[in-house]
């Protein structure tokens, strides 16, 4: 279910762009690995709630657990950049993920984006972004110039206002499509 990666990305891109994810997976651990090493990506910033995890939980599944330690083990650096509110709580998953993470990072401000860009040492067109909300991740890491993952919400049993605002980002990604 991935989508054809575009051939760069600028930091002018107009909104609907930025609407538009780069790769679109069903989860974290379907993810090819090995054909974004390919392409030249060696950094993936990830979000926590409703990607890696339930929200606010700690509980991460051994095949996250395992695809993130892939990733790692090729070669990607990997950073957790997450608008949780808790820093308690994104500081006990990075330890437990063995990842560097950063709270409250206000997506889709560029802010979070570019401090992990900093850390990791490499430029945006090496880096992708992978998320749950098209209005934070997407949008956030396509105007910083990164490549964009959609993945599906880990929660299965989503609220009445959740379930209206993942189908409201689905239409904006969907509707404008180029």
């Amino acid at each position: 279910m991935a989508a054809k990666p575009s051939q760069g990305r600028s930091r002018n891109r107009n909104l609907i762009q930025l609407l538009q994810p780069d790769y679109i997976e069903i989860c974290v651990e379907k993810i090819d690995l090995e054909r974004w090493w390919d392409e030249g990506l060696r950094g993936i910033i990830l979000d926590v709630d409703d990607t890696l995890t339930l929200k606010n939980s700690a509980l991460v599944e051994p095949p996250v657990v395992e695809w993130l330690k892939m990733a790692q083990d090729k070669g990607f650096k990997c950073y957790i950049v997450s608008n949780n509110r808790s820093p308690a709580h994104i500081e006990t998953l990075s330890k437990l993920l063995g990842l560097p993470a950063l709270a409250r990072a206000g997506k889709p401000r560029a802010n979070g984006f570019h401090w992990a860009l900093g850390q990791m040492q490499l430029s945006a067109h090496e880096v992708v972004v992978v998320g749950d909300r098209v209005l934070t991740d997407i949008i956030g890491g396509a105007s910083c110039g990164m490549r964009t993952c959609l993945v599906l919400p880990v929660t299965r049993e989503l609220s009445r206002a959740k379930r209206t605002l993942y189908a409201f980002e689905k239409w904006l990604s969907q509707s404008f499509r180029l």
